[in-house]
């Protein structure tokens, strides 16, 4: 039998306005939430409480991530603001970037660099001590979403277009590009296994490729709206994934069975971000209505 989740969680009104974007940092056991409010807040991982507040943007929070005890944000105002969440959120660093050259931001596996997405269509690599660019990738249209394998071997950007460009990030070199998507391309993840890559877009489908043969692998189909986020559970062993879409619905996937496990319903808007923990037994969703809902296997604590 899967292994399914379960309601366990709600904070309602969490943001003053949509949430955007939602993070989980194990070692601080904090999750982190951006909203279209502009503030970044902090939630107790167990409880849902509230612990801090993130305060240094001007404009909305379209991205957050984390890595170790360390979390990025970016906003529309162009500012990438790294954070210490086991000193109670102090500003590490703050990189200032072009306007609209900042739209997403990610860890590298190795929590030394941050890439980020752009209107130019080029992906931008910052190193974290120095906040200098060390790196730009060129491909095309509005880069929206972007993810590391977690081996660090390849990064992959998802465009307006529908277009998904994956690096080679050891020797630089555009590795595959994907055409098969005929929308936006809102989110992308890969799976555990550092060679599956899972992507959510504006036209109704998630697609799944081998990213060492450079092909399409599956597409899965349920969402009846636009799938904002997707999110590959990291234990490998369950062949899951989490996404969230327009429609309202989180849902729960099968990867081997290429089939939905569950659906979750009850938010009255748009789902924006899905997110695991990293033992991949506890789920976190935010949604344009303002809540934080949370799911947990059955067993875990």
């Amino acid at each position: 039998m899967p292994v399914t989740y379960i309601p366990t969680l709600v904070n309602d009104n969490a943001h003053d306005e949509e949430i955007w974007s939602v993070a989980w940092s194990k070692k601080a056991n904090v999750i982190v939430s951006g909203s279209l409010d502009a503030s970044v807040k902090c939630w107790d991982a167990s409880t849902g409480e509230f612990k801090y507040e993130l305060k240094e943007h001007a404009l909305g929070v379209m991205s957050v991530d984390t890595h170790g005890s360390r979390a990025v944000t970016a906003s529309l105002d162009a500012i990438i603001a790294i954070w210490d969440l086991e000193n109670n959120g102090t500003l590490v660093k703050k990189i200032v970037g072009d306007p609209g050259q900042t739209w997403s931001a990610r860890f590298s596996p190795d929590g030394e660099s941050i890439a980020t997405g752009s209107h130019s269509g080029n992906i931008h690599i910052y190193n974290i001590e120095t906040g200098e660019k060390t790196t730009t990738f060129s491909a095309k249209g509005f880069i929206m979403s972007i993810a590391y394998s977690p081996d660090g071997q390849f990064l992959a950007a998802g465009a307006d277009d529908g277009g998904i460009y994956v690096y080679n990030t050891e020797t630089g070199q555009l590795a595959h590009t994907f055409s098969d998507h005929t929308m936006a391309v809102r989110s992308l993840t890969f799976a555990s296994d550092n060679r599956t890559l899972i992507s959510g877009c504006d036209d109704k489908c998630i697609h799944v490729y081998d990213v060492e043969h450079g092909q399409l692998a599956s597409i899965l189909t349920g969402h009846t709206s636009w799938i904002l986020s997707v999110a590959a559970n990291p234990d490998i062993s369950k062949q899951q994934l989490a996404s969230g879409s327009a429609d309202g619905k989180v849902k729960v996937w099968d990867l081997g069975m290429r089939s939905v496990i569950e659906t979750h319903e009850g938010d009255e808007g748009e789902v924006w971000n899905v997110a695991w923990n990293s033992e991949g037994t506890k789920l976190v969703s935010v949604s344009s209505d303002k809540t934080i809902r949370w799911y947990a296997s059955s067993g875990s604590s």
